[in-house]
């Protein structure tokens, strides 16, 4: 499998933001989110590590936010797709709400199934991709990971910066599916490791007490958006970087009936 050359210097590169996994701790940039971006001509991008929540308060980008970077190739990365980022050059330019013009942009990146995203990894390393699904089930299990023990350094103290409070899950989310658009899918079995739903588990822990209520009303709402007739589910996937597996980063939905962009 051919490996991308590297592309020397930095340049600038304008992305709408498609994807936000959860912050994961890191010993050189206190903790790190891998973001998902996609340019106007189609371009797929996955930009780290960028410490986002340490990042004033202008540079924030949120989930269809357009934003402007300084990126170089990652030579120790031969995902295709992998960027790092200046901390400094980021620029958010604007946020787009029409479900029309998202759909146009993100249809720019997807694949009819992910057997077929598989064997572009295994020609040039393509690792990210969208593909529309069929739900199958929405769960947890018990994690293998764990900060305290693996990376220790989250308990240091920093010297220029106070640090933020990041809870690790008690529990790692998966999602079973389905490749819509492959009659002979025989059914996948991804992590999901989203920032939003991560978000939306604490925020419904909160409301009802406990995180098996948590987990319950987070359950109960993606169960609503899969299962409503008129919506088609669609999934962003990537590569782990270590062993290649594939994750879900986003979930979207859009209507069946939305109508096309014209321009």
């Amino acid at each position: 499998m051919a490996a991308n050359p590297p592309e020397i210097g930095w340049q600038e590169k304008t992305a709408l933001i498609i994807g936000r996994a959860s912050p994961e701790p890191s010993k050189t940039h206190v903790e790190t989110v891998c973001t998902g971006g996609i340019t106007e001509n189609g371009e797929v991008l996955r930009l780290y590590p960028i410490p986002l929540r340490y990042l004033e308060r202008e540079k924030r980008y949120k989930l269809w936010t357009w934003a402007k970077f300084d990126v170089q190739k990652n030579p120790s990365d031969k995902r295709k797709e992998s960027y790092r980022v200046r901390d400094d050059s980021i620029r958010v330019l604007a946020e787009i709400e029409n479900p029309a013009e998202k759909f146009s942009m993100l249809e720019k990146a997807i694949f009819k199934d992910r057997e077929t995203l598989d064997e572009q990894y295994h020609k040039d390393w393509t690792s990210i991709g969208v593909i529309e699904i069929e739900f199958l089930d929405f769960y947890v299990e018990t994690r293998e990971k764990d900060w305290e023990r693996d990376k220790p350094y989250i308990r240091q103290f920093l010297l220029y910066t106070e640090r933020k409070a990041l809870e690790q899950l008690p529990f790692e989310m998966r999602l079973k599916f389905r490749c819509k658009n492959n009659p002979s899918c025989k059914t996948h079995d991804s992590s999901l490791i989203g920032w939003q739903y991560m978000e939306a588990f604490r925020k419904f822990r909160q409301k009802y007490g406990s995180g098996d209520g948590g987990f319950m009303a987070l359950d109960q709402k993606l169960r609503s958006f899969f299962n409503d007739p008129n919506k088609r589910a669609f999934v962003l996937m990537g590569t782990h970087f270590k062993y290649g597996s594939w994750m879900v980063a986003e979930i979207y939905f859009f209507d069946k009936n939305l109508p096309r962009r014209l321009f």
